[in-house]
């Protein structure tokens, strides 16, 4: 099924979740356990992804890190990415809503080729952030991820239960902090001039969901079309 895809061009549009974060008063911890009723003994957690290997970038990833990171768990490994589409648990048969089927991800990588989908440039900007995570703004200027993610949902709907807004997360939350102590603190890491990233490709990638905040692991690239 097939989800309202909003496209997130500019600084505006970012406004409406910056309230809600600050209407939620506190953040949502993340704590380090098990988590054993929502993995059921499944392994890997799949998603499609925006690899990010920019100097810029990264440079302003672990910015944004240090000016919070007395609010972040630690550790953190995952490396900067922005997420395309969550897929679910990886599994050779479905038997749960959050499984992510091995013939659907066949039907996702034949989707993608067949599409021929063109490389396309995103921004990225400041500091963001959900209740359970800060993350820097990332704007859709060509509405390339929407693309993307209109093929992804033609034969998997996706695990998510707010509406997609692209970003580049930042960690997560370690305690219940005071949003407006957050705030100050993003107020003070200053107006961050967007950054221009080219996207050629696109992977699909896997976590240990035995793992809080472990490392992606890459399991299949999709080159897009230089034109």
């Amino acid at each position: 099924m097939k989800g309202v895809f909003i496209l997130f061009r500019s600084k505006e549009d970012y406004q409406a979740v910056w309230n809600q974060f600050l209407f939620s008063k506190r953040t949502l911890r993340t704590t380090k356990c098990n988590y054993s009723q929502w993995h059921k003994g499944r392994k890997e957690y799949a998603a499609w992804t925006i690899g990010i290997q920019s100097d810029s970038v990264q440079s302003r990833f672990d910015a944004g890190r240090a000016q919070l990171a007395k609010f972040l768990l630690e550790p953190y490994r995952r490396q900067p990415h922005v997420t395309l589409f969550v897929c679910g648990f990886l599994t050779e048969i479905e038997r749960f809503d959050d499984d992510y089927a091995i013939g659907k991800l066949k039907c996702h990588l034949n989707e993608l080729q067949e599409r021929g989908i063109a490389a396309f440039e995103i921004k990225i900007g400041g500091i963001n952030s959900f209740a359970s995570a800060p993350f820097l703004e990332v704007f859709d200027i060509a509405a390339g991820i929407k693309q993307i993610r209109d093929v992804l949902s033609i034969t998997h709907s996706e695990i998510r239960t707010g509406e997609y807004v692209p970003h580049l997360t930042l960690g997560l939350y370690s305690d219940y902090f005071e949003t407006a102590e957050v705030a100050q603190s993003v107020s003070s890491f200053g107006p961050a001039f967007p950054i221009t990233h080219f996207v050629n490709e696109i992977s699909l990638i896997t976590y240990s969901a035995f793992e809080i905040a472990g490392p992606l692991e890459v399991k299949y690239r999709i080159a897009l079309e230089q034109r």
